[in-house]
């Protein structure tokens, strides 16, 4: 596949971005303390399994629970800076957390990083594709991104864990 130096550079920055969150993940697991969360009920370990639940996402069949009028709605918030409201409820998931899938939280971020290479590898070979999300609706490649972005950036918020810029 070629790449035009706009489509490349976009490319780059998302997966840098991805990479980068990774490593802020990491750092924050290595403390003697984990991060409380703000608000919710999910605990440090329960957001990045929480998280790479969601990067699947894409791989899956699913279907949208948001009515269909409102779609453009939905999507139009994912243009925006705005945040992700707190205690967003989504549709699928009970109101408790998950039980754990993995014996600890290294483990987790593990798999966390091994589900966004899947996310990355499924739209390096599926560049085109439209893929259901369960709130927003039918995407392409840009909106997912909008979408893993602004809830990495709800969850880091929910615990406190700082994003430098750089």
């Amino acid at each position: 596949m070629s790449y035009t130096l706009e489509e490349f550079k976009t490319k780059i920055i998302r997966e840098h971005a991805m990479k980068k969150y990774i490593a802020i993940l990491k750092a924050a697991a290595k403390k003697t303390y984990h991060p409380t969360p703000n608000w919710g009920n999910m605990d440090f370990h329960n957001m990045i399994e929480h998280l790479g639940f969601a990067f699947e996402l894409v791989l899956q069949k699913n279907k949208c629970a948001t009515p269909a009028e409102q779609i453009p709605r939905q999507q139009a918030f994912l243009r925006t800076d705005k945040p992700m409201p707190h205690n967003f409820r989504y549709p699928y998931l009970p109101p408790e957390p998950l039980p754990y899938k993995f014996a600890g939280i290294d483990e987790a971020i593990d798999q966390l990083e091994k589900a966004i290479e899947k996310y990355q590898i499924f739209w390096r070979e599926n560049p085109e594709a439209i893929a259901v999300h369960p709130v927003f609706g039918e995407m392409g490649h840009a909106l997912w991104d909008r979408v893993h972005t602004k809830h990495m950036k709800h969850h880091f918020a929910q615990f406190s864990i700082a994003i430098e810029s750089n």
